[in-house]
């Protein structure tokens, strides 16, 4: 192992990549993908474009999975959504195939929106790839899981069978299972959250502090800025 969870952390902590909220109501405070208001994130883009960084976490992560996983050699491909897992999902296969010697292939199925409903759809390349193919599911950071959930029901629809396990940097969920798949984290952060209706009765958002997307245009620096 490069890192024990202690050590992962302070590497998003040296990379201002984990923000915690501190309670001043004129800093806003992260809104989640399903909705959801939160007083802490980790953003991984820092780790994911660190290619040496990146390639020592999809080590440790593959590393505790190998240790729990009874038969990898019945891993075919590994699945994360675009964009924040699609390096990781590439990683994680060269990895795999360094340890088991099997051909292991990546793909990363984008969002899309159809009247209203969101799914996730694979490239016509990817797509090929994945009928009768058993598929392990990756995320950068889990949340809700509504992204991951997304990424595996695009590859059961694409005719593949999703193995019973998520591979994930940051679980900062207080889940340990996803729709009977087992989470493997390299950092396990269980951090509560509330829908916007709590947080504004007795969260940030009572409090005056605006509820802004980290990820989106220059928020992250909203997040992080002097305040």
């Amino acid at each position: 192992m490069f890192r024990d969870q202690h050590g992962w952390q302070r590497e998003y902590e040296k990379r201002d990549s984990l923000f915690i909220h501190d309670g001043n109501p004129l800093r806003p405070h992260p809104l989640l993908t399903l909705g959801n208001h939160s007083n802490d994130f980790f953003d991984s883009r820092a780790i994911i474009a660190d290619e040496t960084l990146l390639r020592e976490a999809t080590a440790d992560l593959t590393e505790i999975f190998l240790k729990q996983c009874q038969d990898p050699l019945k891993v075919h491909g590994v699945v994360g959504p675009k964009t924040g897992a699609t390096k990781l999902a590439e990683f994680i296969s060269i990895r795999l195939f360094a340890q088991t010697h099997i051909n292991c292939f990546w793909a990363s199925p984008a969002k899309t929106e159809n009247q209203g409903v969101k799914s996730m759809v694979f490239a016509p390349e990817e797509h090929r790839l994945l009928p009768r193919s058993r598929v392990l599911l990756c995320d950068d950071v889990l949340n809700t899981a509504g992204s991951v959930e997304m990424a595996g029901t695009a590859t059961m629809n694409a005719g593949a069978t999703v193995l019973p396990f998520i591979l994930v940097l940051v679980n900062r969920s207080t889940l340990t299972e996803v729709n009977g798949k087992k989470i493997i984290a390299l950092i396990n952060r269980a951090t509560p959250t509330c829908t916007p209706e709590e947080c504004l009765k007795n969260g940030l958002c009572s409090l005056g502090s605006k509820a802004i997307r980290p990820k989106e245009g220059e928020n992250w620096k909203l997040l992080t800025a002097d305040y």
